[in-house]
């Protein structure tokens, strides 16, 4: 039997620590070397520059990346080596160590009353619950294991207002000290923990009112501690302060401008500004009630802050703190917390909750009070009396967490999640892990028309790979300083995917790819998991490169748009004026063109590519909308005036059609009623391309 109240909070505080950390390590840890599937593109951007970091380049800001995170995966990876854990390692210690936090915040705002009498049960439960639906949410759990630095926002915040809390009404100067050393680090962490200053400031001066009930010696009293927490930060916190002093562009970085919502501010109205933040608040709001919230960093597309008996609780809490505002002060730090780190979600476009993050430890409390002053509302109401009241709440919500722990387990740890092939995030590493396993190729290179920094940071392969972005009217150019980069090769690989996601980047490789046909020799091609690669060997280095020489002469149409260039896919040896194209090989031939206007138009235009016999008989007609290829919606009477757009299309061959000369013409109509424009003084709708050549495989 356990005699008194205090080994029984004793005995609560072990157990509830025990069952922390078993949760926290292992929804953080287990087989964070292989789930999430793959590397996001981000993930790997920020593992590059932590390469960079182990190669003796330093700074305060990578690009847009505040450094803290990426020093610590350097520590990692040096440790480690370059892989998935050592990358993601780091911020799962992170978010482990926020529930811990959090746990030991939750006791300091609410085990003790205002008078100074200890509350430990209400300490223990307003922690306990707090840290526990952290430790087990669906949402937390998936951000803590990627490796994006957010998640040492929470962890140093909380841990900062913690040693702050703890310093201040102990009088322990050395506690105000650390506190000031973590405010100073918030600056490192995210772009979000801008905001807080203000938490800070305005915290402190909700003890200043109202001022008619101050004295100036209780203000002289306080202002020692405020000095040292102060001073401590700005040491800390100086040379990135001076950092963005000295570059006003990095603090507001072209990320952040793109994304904020008053961002064309001048041309709109005020009501359409006030719509538009009330539209944004609301939709980050409604992942703190009722409704689903897609993530930002995963296949899941439930991983909301609150679910919904959550939710309940958070307003509940938020209604408290409310009424409560005046005498408690911890009520006061968790609104203003709340309030102020969820405006950069509210500041900015694109719902996201991972801008949400530095208010998570704020809002988990805000769960925990709420359910504490239900239990305290219903004790006095219930039949069951004060002595079982308590076992059965208790037993209730720990009940609740186990479940809700269960589900988000299955729900991360699955079949589902462990077999989801998402994406390129995945295709892209995986594929750099296969090349890593290869031996080296001699006097090959591959060629890369894609950028995803997470295969760039697990690919470790002898054999030269380039990954660019290429922009295809300068795509000869790109190529071939490429290649001069790499020294000569006889053998070049352009990579291509399977294109499941929703970028229309593979159009870029299928260019180069015609490009290589043109000055080396196709010979094979090789599938790999959701990526394939074309191989071109005998590479000439003899004259420039030119992707579009298929025209002798621009097309000028009287409807004022211009065919200016055309290309076919030149996988087989060239014949002047005609285009091989094997019986046996795939039935389709690549057509790239370049279209220009020569004014703004108000109409969108379709083309008819045609193939006809020697007889004059349509062998093969496919109809297109001529659109840019990175944007679905942007058809022609979205394009500006002399802009060079270039698309690609796909010649379907009828199995059926033998060896022999065929011509390419092509009809360019209007999409809305079908009538053809013409050629500028000929007034024939079909125009003659050139001629092709099918013969028969070998």
């Amino acid at each position: 039997m356990i005699p008194n109240w205090t080994s029984r909070t004793r005995l609560a505080t072990l157990l509830i620590l025990m069952a922390l950390l078993a949760a926290a390590l292992y929804l953080r840890l287990y087989r964070l070397h292989e789930l999430a599937p793959g590397i996001a593109s981000d993930e790997g951007y920020d593992g590059l520059r932590a390469l960079e970091v182990l190669q003796g380049r330093h700074a305060l800001v990578f690009g847009d990346r505040e450094g803290l995170g990426i020093y610590a995966m350097a520590l990692s990876i040096n440790l480690l080596g370059r892989t998935p854990l050592a990358l993601r390692l780091p911020t799962a210690l992170a978010s482990v160590s926020t529930v811990f936090v959090i746990f030991w915040l939750g006791q300091l705002l609410f085990g003790w009353d205002e008078s100074g009498r200890k509350k430990r049960w209400r300490g223990l439960v307003v922690g306990g619950v707090a840290s526990g639906l952290l430790a087990i949410s669906l949402g937390q759990t998936i951000l803590g294991r990627t490796s994006y630095r957010s998640s040492f926002l929470p962890l140093f915040l909380a841990l900062c207002l913690a040693l702050l809390w703890w310093g201040w009404t102990r009088r322990r100067w050395w506690g105000i000290v650390l506190a000031g050393v973590c405010a100073g680090l918030l600056p490192y962490t995210y772009s979000p923990a801008r905001f807080t200053p203000f938490l800070f400031l305005f915290f402190g001066i909700s003890f200043l009112l109202p001022i008619r009930s101050l004295t100036w010696a209780r203000i002289r009293d306080e202002l020692p501690g405020a000095a040292i927490f102060t001073g401590v930060a700005g040491l800390v916190a100086a040379p990135i302060l001076y950092h963005y002093i000295r570059n006003p562009e990095v603090f507001l970085n072209s990320r952040i401008q793109s994304l904020f919502i008053f961002r064309d501010g001048q041309d709109a109205s005020m009501a359409a500004q006030v719509g538009n933040l009330a539209a944004n608040v609301w939709e980050h709001l409604s992942a703190l009630s009722f409704r689903v919230m897609a993530s930002c960093c995963s296949p899941f597309e439930h991983a909301v802050t609150l679910n919904m008996w959550e939710a309940f609780f958070f307003w509940l809490g938020v209604g408290a703190a409310v009424w409560q505002w005046k005498r408690r002060p911890a009520y006061r730090l968790l609104l203003l917390w709340v309030g102020l780190l969820l405006l950069p979600a509210f500041l900015a476009e694109g719902g996201s909750t991972m801008r949400m993050v530095g208010a998570v430890p704020a809002i988990y409390l805000l769960v925990a009070s709420g359910m504490w002053e239900m239990f305290q509302w219903s004790a006095s109401r219930m039949p069951l009396g004060a002595n079982r009241w308590p076992l059965v709440c208790g037993s209730v919500i720990s009940l609740a967490i186990v479940v809700q722990g269960a589900v988000n387990y299955q729900a991360y740890f699955g079949q589902r999640m462990a077999d989801h092939y998402f994406s390129y995030d995945v295709v892209w590493p995986r594929f750099a892990q296969r090349l890593n396993a290869r031996l080296p190729e001699v006097d090959t290179a591959y060629f890369i028309p894609h950028v995803h920094h997470g295969f760039e940071y697990l690919y470790q392969g002898e054999t030269p790979a380039r990954m660019f972005w290429p922009y295809v009217p300068e795509l000869e150019d790109q190529t071939e300083e490429g290649l001069a980069g790499i020294g000569q090769v006889s053998t070049v690989k352009v990579v291509d995917w399977i294109d499941s996601y929703t970028w229309a980047g593979s159009y870029h490789a299928d260019f180069l790819s015609i490009l290589l046909g043109k000055y080396g020799t196709y010979v094979s091609r090789e599938d790999f998991e959701g990526v394939y690669v074309n191989n071109y060997v005998d590479v000439s280095y003899d004259h420039p490169w030119t992707l579009y020489d298929d025209l002798p002469r621009p097309i000028m149409y009287d409807g004022g748009i211009n065919l200016k260039g055309l290309v076919l896919d030149s996988s087989k040896s060239i014949l002047p004026g005609r285009q091989l194209l094997d019986e046996g090989q795939d039935r389709s031939l690549m057509v790239g063109m370049q279209w220009e206007l020569s004014s703004e138009l108000a109409v969108d235009y379709s083309i008819s590519l045609r193939l006809y016999n020697v007889d004059g008989a349509r062998i093969s007609q496919t109809d297109h909308v001529l659109r840019k290829a990175t944007n679905y919606a942007s058809t022609t009477r979205f394009w500006s005036a002399h802009e060079l757009v270039d698309l690609l299309y796909q010649l379907e061959i009828p199995d059926e059609v033998i060896a022999g000369e065929y011509e390419l013409r092509l009809v360019v109509y209007d999409l809305a009623t079908s009538v053809p424009t013409v050629e500028v003084g000929i007034w024939e709708p079909e125009t003659v391309l050139g001629r092709m050549r099918i013969h028969p495989s070998d």
